[in-house]
């Protein structure tokens, strides 16, 4: 899941989305060294020049070819949702992939729905390598393709485009969240308006998919390191940091270096991945800890708004320093620390900074807490995939 605000910062986007704190888990580490299994990520300005995204690269091939290939870097981490998103533009000419068909024979198209607006685009095939590890036969979206101009209006409704790096502010999104397919049974049940989209010269439809011929979790495909990921970072200081580098890394106890150590597994709803969150008092039933989001979004008017350069942030006065409890379908809990600063003064301090760990927001939904992106900073952080087996339990859950 895709939660970000637009903040002007000289002349530049600065798209944020976090919170922040210490406690539980194994902590954050330093980037470990290139192996089968792990693969470095980087938060920094990215394409556009934005804050608090963290990126990593994959290499993507005709399926079948081991020559006909594209390493695409600044590929957004995201462990709130699934499937693999490639804007158009920043694949080379010439570079074409096969079509994903519907069951009538015509090109599947699909609408990711973000919070904050929407990105249409076929789905295509290929074979994609990150680390060691390969998906063979991985539906994609190519977002942006200029072969479905179109935009139903069931799609288009749910906000502004987000078709090209500009506006979606990466070369494309890599989800790597709790579940296998980013609709499944729902959308292969029956036809969901503003999802998959059967396209013959005629225009597109609403369609059904059968959930192979969605998009799916590529970890899910791997062969080894299936069951889900763990996203590191390191802590940094309260002032933030130009840049932070960490790891990717794909299996949980398949591997030494992927064990749960001391982490505390919150199971979610099997439905919907939410978790829960006291804080303040007051329970937040559709929680959810998401790499993909960029600042701590909660409440409605926690502390006074920012109203300089970083507007639409929360502004306190002085540094919060908070804690929350956050606890799973299991009853299993977590207390975890956390600062709210004020992000005018943190913006105008540090005009080139990317990575931040205390910034927050207004939540648009008053039973949700978001622990976007700088929750993991001085974390390890695991996404445990639905219906695997690991030494925590069987998916989905979140662990730290």
């Amino acid at each position: 899941m895709r939660l970000w605000l637009f903040v002007p910062l000289l002349g530049t986007l600065l798209v944020l989305s976090g919170c922040g704190g210490g406690g539980g888990g194994d902590g954050g580490s330093s980037p470990v060294p290139p192996t089968q299994n792990v693969q470095p990520i980087t938060v920094d300005g990215g394409p556009v020049g934005v804050a608090d995204m963290v990126f990593t690269s994959v290499t993507i091939c005709v399926p079948g070819s081991t020559t006909n290939c594209q390493t695409i870097d600044h590929i957004q981490v995201d462990t709130g949702s699934v499937g693999l998103r490639i804007i158009s533009s920043v694949l080379t000419a010439g570079f074409s992939l096969p079509q994903q068909l519907d069951a009538t024979g015509n090109p599947l198209v699909e609408c990711a729905r973000f919070a904050d607006g929407f990105s249409w685009g076929p789905v295509k095939i290929v074979d994609m390598t990150i680390a060691g590890e390969k998906a063979s036969s991985l539906p994609i979206q190519v977002i942006g393709d200029a072969a479905f101009p179109t935009v139903p209006a069931s799609c288009s409704n749910s906000g502004p485009p987000e078709n090209t790096v500009p506006t979606f502010l990466a070369n494309g999104l890599l989800g790597v969240g709790l579940f296998l397919q980013d609709c499944g049974a729902a959308c292969a049940q029956t036809a969901v308006a503003g999802t998959y989209y059967s396209c013959p010269s005629s225009g597109c439809r609403s369609t059904q998919v059968a959930v192979n011929k969605q998009l799916q979790n590529p970890v899910a495909l791997f062969s080894n390191d299936n069951n889900g990921v763990i996203v590191q970072l390191p802590a940094i200081p309260a002032a933030g940091a130009a840049t932070a580098s960490g790891s990717l890394i794909f299996g949980i106890g398949t591997q030494a270096d992927n064990g749960l150590g001391s982490a505390v597994v919150l199971t979610v709803d099997p439905s919907t991945g939410y978790i829960g969150t006291t804080f303040g008092g007051l329970a937040y039933a559709k929680s959810y800890i998401d790499s993909g989001s960029s600042v701590l979004f909660f409440g409605t008017k926690a502390y006074p708004l920012c109203t300089g350069i970083a507007a639409g942030l929360y502004c306190p006065a002085s540094t919060q320093n908070l804690s929350a409890t956050l606890q799973g379908a299991n009853k299993a809990a977590s207390t975890v620390t956390f600062s709210v600063a004020n992000g005018d003064q943190l913006f105008t301090a540090n005009p080139s900074f990317n990575a931040f760990s205390n910034i927050a927001a207004p939540n648009p939904d008053p039973t949700s807490f978001a622990w976007g992106l700088p929750f993991f900073f001085g974390r390890s952080v695991y996404t445990a995939i639905e219906t695997r087996s690991t030494p925590g339990g069987v998916g989905p859950y979140f662990a730290f």
